[in-house]
């Protein structure tokens, strides 16, 4: 499990890049959507993953989605104890964030690029 240094350039900007064990495309039976389907472990019980798609002013030939941990928003008499790190699954749609040849998933440690067909 690894932290980058830098920030987020996605709608995260509050975001630190975190890594991943497993990315991949999946179809739900009922829709024909396709989503990012991802999962790793977060630096701790005090974080959320958020999948967060990068901004670009013209669609690009894989469009980038980051892996960012953010400090979860729990009442501080709440707030979890200790810095266990926590496995986390998550997804997101991939309408309206597909680039023209398909995605890339970005985390510390890998960047792993998916060609997706049929999305407009």
């Amino acid at each position: 499990m690894s932290f980058s240094s830098t920030g987020s350039l996605s709608s995260v900007p509050n975001g630190r890049i975190i890594d991943f064990e497993i990315a991949e495309l999946r179809t739900l039976s009922f829709e024909d959507s396709k989503y990012l389907w991802v999962r790793g472990t977060l630096p701790g019980n005090s974080f959320e993953a958020r999948l967060a798609p990068r901004i670009y002013q013209n669609r690009p030939d894989y469009w980038g989605i980051e892996i960012a941990a953010v400090q979860a928003h729990v009442p501080h008499r709440f707030a979890p104890v200790g810095g266990e790190p926590t496995t986390f699954e998550q997804s997101i749609p991939l309408t309206g964030i597909t680039g023209v040849r398909g995605i890339t998933v970005i985390g510390a440690n890998q960047v792993k690029r998916i060609d997706v067909t049929g999305e407009s």
